[in-house]
């Protein structure tokens, strides 16, 4: 596994995990669940989910774990307001998850953070979903672009990655948060809500694309895309 050492205070890892290849490996995965994740895992009727469950989960203990200098058995992750996980016994690390099609992305920091991965679908009917999820701003750029299928995953990953990130859930209303621009349009009425978010977005290899959300920090912020025991891939740098 890739070292988890950050120079920055700021800066934020991801973990890029190829969910097909780790599938194979689910058994031996699966010993770092806890009973009740366990169980969790079973109640999927598809094998893929539970298998995508499994994967996921083991690597963000693992990866918590590493963080904190304990054993993954220490490591208990539990729903809290909205139903956005933390970890009960140790504070001091934000992560977030992520998970779409062969590929899931977990991400690790000090600063608050979410984070979204999509599958450019090119069968998924995007324009109906943009009509109730996207701001006037947002539908005339897509009107505008030359590649609005693109475009919609984009800003679909940035108001995911934002609101994961906040912790309060779906609003009612998508049209009311805007991620057209670096600077996001936020609604007042939205309790606890800062304006100082920030959100990095980037195409990955496979028709992929990821955002991640964080809150304010005065210095630069630096996101390093992990694959899984392979080292630092490439780094992206927020300004």
């Amino acid at each position: 596994m890739a070292s988890s050492s950050r120079e920055n205070t700021a800066d934020i890892n991801v973990w890029e995990i190829n969910l097909k290849d780790q599938a194979n490996h689910k058994h031996q995965l699966e010993k770092f669940l806890s009973d009740e994740e366990q169980q969790h895992a079973a109640r999927f009727r598809q094998d893929k989910d539970k298998d995508q469950f499994i994967v996921t989960r083991a690597y963000l203990k693992l990866l918590l774990a590493d963080e904190h200098h304990v054993s993954p058995e220490k490591i208990n992750i539990v729903a809290g307001i909205n139903g956005k996980p933390y970890l009960k016994n140790y504070t001091g690390i934000q992560f977030n998850v992520s998970h779409t099609h062969e590929r899931a992305v977990i991400a690790l920091s000090k600063l608050r953070i979410g984070i979204d991965l999509e599958f450019i679908n090119p069968a998924f009917d995007y324009p109906s979903v943009a009509e109730f999820a996207c701001s006037e701003a947002e539908l005339k750029l897509l009107r505008e672009t030359e590649d609005p299928r693109t475009d919609f995953f984009r800003l679909w990953t940035r108001k995911e990655s934002f609101l994961k990130g906040l912790g309060t859930g779906l609003v009612n209303d998508l049209k009311t948060i805007s991620c057209a621009q670096d600077i996001n349009v936020i609604p007042s009425d939205l309790q606890g809500v800062l304006s100082s978010w920030k959100i990095i977005t980037t195409m990955l290899p496979g028709n992929y694309i990821m955002s991640v959300a964080h809150d304010y920090f005065s210095s630069p912020v630096t996101v390093r895309l992990l694959p899984l025991s392979k080292g630092i891939h490439h780094t992206l740098i927020d300004h």
